[in-house]
């Protein structure tokens, strides 16, 4: 499954970044904005992988559901999100504003960054073989 394939690429980014940002807002204002960063980071890249596996799912049984799913997928996340989120923000246990900041921030970087790099990993499968072709060459 490409989405899979392609989220798996965003964790490893986003596992690479995750000291970092975690380390900066840590030194920034403390032990909280340091947590808070690492649980957006975390919610983050969850949700990307859920939507992968849902739509990656749903294009290799029924593919005329991609729509449909693409949906779920969305609203699943955001409700998901939203639930973890004010569950958080009440228990005063994280930032709630480096939370959401980092969380956005995540998705925007990761994404973005996948989108940029696509073309090194786009690859042409023969429907009849399976066999792959790679298009770089």
């Amino acid at each position: 499954m490409i989405e899979v394939a392609m989220v798996n690429r965003m964790v490893k980014r986003g596992v690479a970044l995750a000291p970092v940002v975690v380390a900066v807002l840590w030194v920034v204002q403390g032990p909280r904005w340091g947590f808070s960063a690492a649980v957006g980071l975390a919610l983050a890249l969850g949700n990307l992988f859920l939507a992968a596996r849902i739509i990656g799912g749903v294009a290799q049984h029924s593919p005329q559901l991609l729509l449909p799913a693409g949906m779920v997928a969305f609203a699943l996340g955001l409700a998901s999100l939203t639930a973890v989120g004010v569950a958080l923000d009440r228990s005063d246990a994280v930032d709630f504003p480096v939370m959401g900041i980092t969380l956005i921030a995540a998705h925007l970087v990761l994404v973005l960054w996948e989108a940029s790099t696509a073309y090194k990993h786009v690859e042409d499968t023969d429907v009849l073989t399976g066999k792959t072709a790679d298009l770089r060459s």
